[in-house]
């Protein structure tokens, strides 16, 4: 059950709701911000209505369009841009061969401007990127069928274990953090170059990945808003004209001993579970310290927050299975990892109280421990057109902590009621989540009113708290409505 201080969160949606006319009124302001890009938005309105004329009985497209507008509440928070996105699909198939592509780009309203970099497609070994416009492919694979074997080359992202937000078990796609806990989970995945192959047999099914280049995950730049709060941040904000740039990291090389590799055995029946093998990269963030530099250069003050992040290997073994029971299903996902590297309490740093300008070495940060993650979920139908979801996880650290992190167990409570209205025209969703070691929270309450097969549009109120350093509470200041309007064909 969820505990009942989760009810204490959710009563701070309340000044949100009571400031939504003043939002709403800011974000129709700030929409203007884009009407010089409403040629490019016909133009490509125009191709998607006569694109299926174009496309034969094999091959099929479809799209979207996503105009956004942000209104903050934290007047301290970093401002953000409208945002125009679209996206288009390809796939074309014959009983043979199929190919598919999902290409993605806009422009992106939490950049700040004027952008950092100037290449219009994202690439595949920066952790910090400024791109605005842009372009990514999230997908872009050709797949051979032949009996019961798939083979598939290419751009790909995968979905592996049974937990919503964060499976432990889904460890072969990098995540872009840019907007975090604003994307959903399958648009924070980064699609990877690789190869796979699934074997089909009765029950059973086989799958085998290989991702021979290393792809790194993407994080915001200190100057945006999903940057949460740091100690870096929190020196920058105490000298005055002082700017924080951070050092893009050294990759692993790209060798065959550097590539990762995948493997998956799942039985389907009334039960269906897997077996997860994962060999390679972590993909979820950890940082080693340099050293702290404040240099003056000029009227402003360059810091180095002297930390990059660190990659290193990994091997997890997991299970997952799920079950549905008439109106009820549930899911349940464990992964134990070894030689996982964990950064300790921030406290530990070895940062200045006092900042001062010049080099200031820092405390290595980084231990390694093996790790247990697991959790269960369920779904449970309320009635027709209501869903209601509860899931709880749990990361234990094994070994000898020494007292080296805050909590040697971190815990997530989530729990969602999805509500229909009126045949699906009105879509309401509430979401909640707990983290009870640190007290951080997160509410997050969306109406939708879908106007026709085409057009839809949205709006989500967003109130984070928390410590600082928590997973919610970092982002504290980061409270926020948002509207979109969005054309999908």
């Amino acid at each position: 059950m969820i505990p009942l201080r989760i009810a204490n969160f959710g009563l701070r949606i309340e000044p949100i709701c009571r400031e939504w006319a003043r939002s709403a009124r800011k974000i129709i302001k700030s929409v203007g911000l884009l009407c010089h890009l409403s040629s490019a938005f016909c133009l490509l309105c125009l191709l998607a209505s006569v694109s299926p004329s174009f496309a034969d009985e094999g091959t099929s497209f479809s799209g979207s369009l996503n105009l956004r507008g942000v209104d903050r509440l934290e007047k301290d928070s970093v401002q953000e841009d409208p945002s125009l996105t679209g996206r288009l699909k390809l796939d074309s198939a014959n009983p043979a061969w199929r190919f598919h592509s999902w290409l993605e780009g806009g422009w992106d309203g939490t950049v700040k401007r004027p952008p950092r970099d100037h290449s219009l497609f994202k690439n595949y070994d920066q952790v910090y990127q400024s791109n605005s416009p842009f372009l990514e492919f999230k997908e872009f694979y050709v797949t051979h069928s032949s009996g019961a074997l798939d083979l598939r080359a290419g751009i790909q992202r995968f979905a592996w274990g049974r937990l919503d937000e964060y499976p432990p078990n889904d460890l072969l796609n990098p995540w872009d953090y840019t907007q975090f806990l604003v994307k959903p989970l399958e648009d924070r995945k980064i699609g990877v170059p690789s190869l796979s192959a699934t074997v089909n047999s009765n029950d059973w099914t086989y799958d085998a990945v290989w991702v021979p280049v290393f792809v790194p995950y993407r994080l915001p730049l200190p100057t945006e808003r999903w940057q949460g709060a740091s100690l870096a941040g929190a020196i920058a904000e105490a000298v005055p004209n002082a700017e924080i740039m951070p050092r893009e990291p050294d990759l692993p090389g790209h060798t065959i001993g550097n590539s990762t590799v995948g493997l998956r055995v799942k039985h389907s029946g009334d039960i269906e579970w897997a077996l997860n093998l994962f060999h390679g990269y972590d993909p979820r963030p950890v940082f080693k310290t340099t050293a702290l530099t404040i240099i003056p250069q000029g009227a402003k003050v360059v810091i180095d927050p002297g930390h990059v992040p660190d990659f290193h290997k990994i091997d997890v073994i997991g299970m997952d299975a799920a079950a549905v029971k008439g109106d009820l299903s549930l899911r349940a996902e464990a992964a134990y990892t070894l030689n996982r590297y964990l950064d300790i309490n921030r406290s530990l740093w070895g940062y200045p109280t006092v900042p001062s300008p010049g080099i200031h070495p820092l405390n290595p940060i980084e231990e390694k421990h093996n790790t247990i993650d697991y959790g269960v979920g369920a779904d449970y139908r309320l009635f027709e057109d209501a869903l209601l979801t509860i899931q709880v996880q749990q990361t234990l650290i094994l070994g000898n902590t020494a007292q080296l992190y805050e909590k040697n167990a971190e815990t997530l409570l989530w729990a969602n009621v999805k509500i229909g209205w009126m045949n699906q025209k009105i879509e309401t969703n509430v979401n909640l989540a707990y983290n009870p070691e640190h007290g951080d929270a997160m509410t997050k309450a969306n109406a939708s009113y879908v106007f026709s097969d085409f057009w839809k549009m949205s709006v989500t109120a967003m109130n984070l708290h928390g410590p600082s350093q928590s997973l919610f509470g970092r982002y504290a200041r980061n409270d926020q409505v948002e509207a979109e309007v969005a054309y999908s064909w």
